[in-house]
């Protein structure tokens, strides 16, 4: 049984408990086996102990406690709250081996978006990630279709920056699990079909000071405050740099591509989906930025401390902010040189050349992320792929 206060994760008959009793000031994943002696079973049950607002991933974590301290030294604490859309496939780990992925059914068929007839019909799987969720201790604010065949996508409530993370890190282990038991897959690729929208991972991201949002200014355009420009500005002027920290695969920058609604270059705009940071004008209590840049495929940990690391870094040291964005960004910010990274090759050399990533987050970890992101490069980039056979073949 599980001790009070922890996070209950229920799954094909299975408890999962994560606790919320910190023990060290550092603290990792502890997976082991608790045996249980359940009638008609002598099978050890899995467990998984985490100690709240530290690492699940150490080695990622590590890194993003000095951009929190940063930003709690200029006096402000962080929100964070993720949001992302990922795909159901009624297939099983079998069938994804055994069928062209030509054949693998969809939970869902055509565009649909926040369908409400889908929802409805769909309200008995929708309830049960809802409820499980609530046992985990993950609220949402959303849950709805997306655009695209069987695409979902939750909005995890916002909390601390990193119990935020904590909670993004847990859900999506959470629903790959609980999707086999329901005999479907579900994947957060940041792209799965050429023909199909990515999958994104955006982030709502405020700062607050002496309990009040420090990014709202009511007698400002877009109730955008100086330090909230200063923020977004640092933002637009290091993305380049530390791409790679939200977009980490080489299936990453199949996303980053016009006409998908996600960014191709840095750029902001109020309330404007095609820009890579959407301010959202709103009540002080609502009032905040959403971070468009990472997919769902990023890691938590890293696309947080890409996101608030560049904005202290604006903090710190002013660069000037660009004009906002009004129509589509894609379009209008099209120039070669304001580009983002192409390619993971791309992304990982501009990472392991910056100094400004050196600063923020440590040589160390710069050389040791750059060298597993170039590896990873090379092992997809010496794949030959079907596309490739089908389109030289005969033809040359």
């Amino acid at each position: 049984m599980c001790r009070p206060g922890t996070r209950v994760i229920p799954l094909g008959g299975r408890t999962t408990c994560i606790t919320s009793r910190p023990r060290s000031p550092v603290g990792a994943v502890r997976c082991g086996s608790r045996r249980r002696r359940a009638r008609n079973s002598g099978r050890a049950t899995p467990s998984l102990r985490h100690e709240p607002g530290v690492a699940l991933s150490s080695w990622s974590t590590l890194h993003f406690h000095p951009v929190r301290r940063a930003a709690a030294d200029h006096g402000y604490d962080c929100t964070a709250g993720f949001e992302f859309e990922f795909i159901l496939f009624k297939e099983n780990a079998d069938t994804i081996e055994e069928k062209p992925f030509g054949e693998w059914a969809p939970l869902t068929r055509g565009p649909f978006g926040y369908s409400i007839a889908r929802s409805i019909a769909q309200h008995e799987l929708f309830g049960e990630i809802l409820a499980l969720c609530e046992k985990a201790r993950i609220p949402l604010s959303g849950l709805h279709f997306e655009t695209g065949p069987g695409v979902v996508e939750a909005s995890l409530r916002h909390c601390d920056a990193l119990e935020a993370a904590d909670r993004a890190t847990i859900f999506k282990s959470m629903i790959k699990a609980w999707a086999q038991t329901r005999g479907m897959m579900a994947t957060f690729m940041a792209k799965v079909s050429e023909k199909w929208p990515g999958q994104s991972g955006h982030i709502h991201i405020s700062m607050s000071s002496d309990s009040q949002n420090a990014f709202y200014d009511g007698d400002a355009f877009g109730n955008v405050s100086d330090l909230m420009r200063q923020f977004i500005a640092g933002q637009l002027e290091y993305m380049n740099e530390f791409c790679v920290l939200a977009a980490p695969n080489f299936n990453s920058y199949k996303r980053l591509v016009p006409g998908s609604w996600a960014p191709i270059c840095p750029s902001w705009g109020v309330d404007n989906r095609s820009c890579a940071v959407r301010a959202i004008p709103g009540e002080p209590s609502a009032h905040r930025l959403e971070y468009r840049l990472p997919g769902a495929d990023a890691n938590p940990y890293l696309a947080l401390a890409c996101a608030i690391g560049s904005g202290i870094l604006g903090v710190e040291t002013g660069p000037a902010l660009p004009a906002s964005i009004v129509g589509d960004a894609s379009v209008e910010m099209c120039r070669p040189s304001a580009r983002l990274p192409q390619s993971l090759s791309e992304a990982t050399s501009r990472f392991a050349e910056s100094a400004a990533a050196s600063d923020v987050f440590g040589e160390r970890f710069v050389g040791a992320f750059s060298c597993s992101r170039h590896w990873e490069w090379q092992a997809v980039q010496h794949r030959v792929t079907d596309f490739e056979r089908r389109r030289y073949f005969e033809i040359i």
